[in-house]
């Protein structure tokens, strides 16, 4: 991987006849672009792709990984999870955290593609309430319904087969689009008792409480097995489907490192981890830090780099058959997950006075995750709280407050930060996500741990899973509990919200447009401007955020 100042991109033009993917640099030193896009992953390519769909504009992606479209790894839906992907994820690792003391590992792809080529490919979305706050945080045109509309135009469901559907397999329709480059399939409905009072769950269309199996971003093989499934990355749906002559306005650079912003208009999608530490590097961000290392200040923007959450996750384990009906064939897992809500794990007394004491300590711990650099605003974080507060305690449709695959907290309220380490882009960021420091994401996952045993104990369960594995018999205790929490937790891998949309008073990085403050012609596009956590796997959300930035950019 070499490194590349975006200055060498401004120099003159020529005309090509198709798209080009290059790791030459000299190839694209005679030519300007339009946009230049810094980041070939889940959204950079999604953005590039729409808008060159305007031949008469340009634009540059530099993607530090390499292209890899035949490499099974980022092919083989299999292969998740068994393949060794260490030279093709960035590997972020955190400090020693405060919360058992270990160091934890935040993988993102370090390919054409990003995480879309080496993640789970779970396809699913948040609550309605969830998409909503994102309006009345102050993001005028932010809802769930615009979320929806752009998640439906970046996907393609496979609606299910006779085979699938006389198992069980069910839909919600209207939440699925038909027409975009993402293949998903097998969205699946089946409950537990207690968990959701109808039969159907789709965990695409805003209410995603109950169990189900989850839909994946596969592209389907032959009902004959003539041909594989294969992982529907953004570099498979939206770069290598374009027809041969395609595109000789769009160009993409791998294996270079982007270091800073000296072009005119630039979008930024390097995640969550990697998009705060290319605008610190190109003088944006807290003085204080710049300064630090010798970084003339373009802009003084101290939220850049805070409000970081990232779920965290532990493992309970059961053998068992896993009789939910059969997943889309060459899936690495069998593919259930259980979004439940804190009523149901708390019970409704007690969830109504967890609301309430988290609400009576609001500006306690606002003051806190200030003081700690984990947050700019009292009152952006305050607000940020309160409307979380809302989505887990709505009478009607209470938001997800744990995913039960491995148990992982979708609406996390740790906060931590993620900022330069140094002025050599070749240096990591340091990554400080605080797992679980605030008490109540801890005593949730305890809590969850603990429901999940009793579960998983009645007769009429069996048939899913027989004995558990962890935490184990000799986990009995509520110390036991804790101290398994506390050895086991591990990183879940969905980081957002270090460049938040939001208001620049309440603590935001970007506004509306997606538009960095104080700086012209900068763009974020990518999980790094959500402020607040989904209960769902973040990537189709990613698409919604890349086709809606399309179209404010163009």
């Amino acid at each position: 991987m070499k490194l590349l100042h975006l200055s060498l991109l401004t120099l003159g033009i020529t005309s090509v006849h198709s798209l080009t993917i290059t790791d030459d640099p000299t190839s694209i030193l005679n030519h300007t672009f339009d946009y230049i896009i810094v980041g070939g992953g889940t959204a950079g390519l999604t953005v590039a792709n729409r808008l060159t769909e305007d031949k008469q504009t340009t634009v540059l992606v530099i993607e530090a990984g390499d292209d890899l479209r035949n490499d099974t790894r980022t092919t083989d839906p299999g292969l998740y999870a068994v393949a060794d992907y260490t030279n093709i994820s960035w590997g972020y690792v955190t400090t020693n955290q405060s919360i058992g003391g270990k160091q934890q590992v935040i993988d993102a792809g370090k390919v054409l593609g990003g995480s879309s080529a080496i993640n789970g490919m779970q396809w699913s979305r948040g609550t309605v309430g969830q998409y909503d706050a994102l309006e009345e945080l102050g993001n005028e045109g932010w809802n769930f319904k615009t979320m929806q509309q752009y998640t439906k135009k970046a996907e393609h469901f496979h609606t299910p087969n006779a085979n699938q559907t006389s198992l069980g397999v069910g839909f919600n329709a209207t939440a699925h689009g038909q027409n975009g480059n993402i293949d998903s399939v097998n969205s699946t409905a089946q409950t537990y008792p207690g968990l959701r009072a109808d039969n159907t769950v789709d965990q695409c269309d805003g209410d995603p409480r109950g169990v189900a199996r989850c839909a994946y971003s596969i592209t389907p093989g032959s009902s004959d097995g003539a041909t594989q499934n294969i992982r529907s990355s953004s570099a498979h749906g939206f770069i290598f489907s374009l027809a041969p002559g395609d595109r000789p306005n769009l160009y993409i650079l791998t294996g270079h490192l982007a270091t800073k912003i000296v072009a005119k208009e630039v979008i930024v999608s390097s995640g969550a981890l990697g998009s705060p530490k290319f605008l610190e590097l190109s003088g944006i961000g807290d003085r204080k830090i710049l300064e630090n290392f010798d970084i003339p200040v373009v802009a003084d923007l101290p939220s850049v780099g805070t409000n970081l959450q990232d779920q965290a996750g532990i493992p309970n384990a059961f053998t068992g058959t896993d009789l939910l009906n059969e997943p889309p064939g060459h899936t690495s897992v069998a593919g259930v997950a259980a979004f439940v809500t804190l009523p149901q794990i708390l019970g409704s007394d007690a969830a109504a006075e967890y609301v309430q004491l988290m609400q009576s300590t609001i500006k306690a711990r606002a003051g806190s995750i200030v003081s700690s650099g984990a947050a700019v605003s009292v009152k952006g974080w305050r607000r940020l709280f309160n409307l979380t507060l809302c989505d887990y305690s709505m009478s009607f449709v209470s938001a997800p407050v744990v995913e039960i695959a491995y148990i992982l907290i979708p609406g996390a309220l740790s906060r931590g930060t993620v900022h330069i380490a140094s002025a050599d882009p070749r240096v990591p960021p340091a990554v400080n996500p605080n797992y679980l420091t605030d008490t109540q994401d801890f005593s949730l996952l305890v809590n969850m741990s603990m429901v999940l045993r009793r579960i998983w104990s009645p007769a009429t369960v069996k048939q899913f899973a027989s004995t558990e594995v962890l935490p184990g018999a000799n986990v009995q205790s509520d110390e036991d509990f804790v101290n398994f929490v506390t050895d086991n937790y591990m990183a879940i891998t969905h980081p957002i919200g270090s460049l938040a949309m939001l208001p620049r008073d309440m603590g935001g990085a970007v506004d509306s447009n997606l538009r960095v403050y104080g700086v012209r012609g900068v763009r974020v596009v990518d999980a790094s401007v959500l402020p607040i956590q989904i209960s769902a796997h973040p990537s189709s959300t990613v698409y919604g955020i890349a086709e809606k930035a399309a179209d404010l950019i163009r």
